[in-house]
């Protein structure tokens, strides 16, 4: 989908589509798939619930991050995978931004590592020897979950009365 169309989906003027690109460092593109829209109405739903912007950055850089360190990016051969994953789902084992289901709960103690889909490169060094597993971005990861969580509870009746008030207004 084009710009114009993103920014439908997203119920939102093109300025403010790409103001919001700009502010979470998302690329521009000719066309952008659905799952980009669905990830930009999830940032900007996070930004109605009074979740900071940079409580938000840290969870989407965490986030691909969690996904790099499973390997779930192989999967995928373009550059914008990430948007690409992205959906509504949301559960117990999915993660908050892109409902990616990493098959266990964010506070779970163990994690199935070690899953790469395609080959790479070599580093230099493994992941391990500098310090990144994916239990320990899971566990980095559901510490941020869990604050945004915690603030999104905090908005809930803030937001029921603002509905109520524009319901009454409108």
């Amino acid at each position: 989908m084009n710009l114009t169309r993103l920014a439908k989906v997203v119920g939102k003027s093109v300025p403010y589509v790409i103001t919001l690109q700009k502010k979470f460092e998302l690329p521009a593109r000719e066309q952008y798939s659905g799952g980009h829209g669905v990830l930009l109405k999830k940032l900007l739903y996070l930004s109605v619930c009074a979740v900071p912007l940079k409580e938000i950055k840290e969870l989407l850089k965490s986030e691909r991050r969690l996904l790099e360190l499973l390997n779930v990016d192989s999967l995928h051969e373009r550059q914008d995978w990430f948007e690409s994953l992205c959906s509504m789902s949301a559960g117990p084992t999915r993660l908050l931004l892109s409902g990616y289901d990493i098959g266990c709960t964010l506070t779970n103690t163990t994690v199935q590592a070690g899953l790469d889909f395609s080959a790479r490169d070599r580093e230099l060094f493994e992941d391990h020897e500098m310090g990144a597993s994916a239990l320990v971005g899971l566990q980095l990861y559901s510490k941020v979950v869990e604050g945004i969580q915690a603030r999104m509870q905090l908005e809930i009746p803030v937001m029921r009365a603002a509905l109520q008030w524009c319901r009454g207004v409108s």
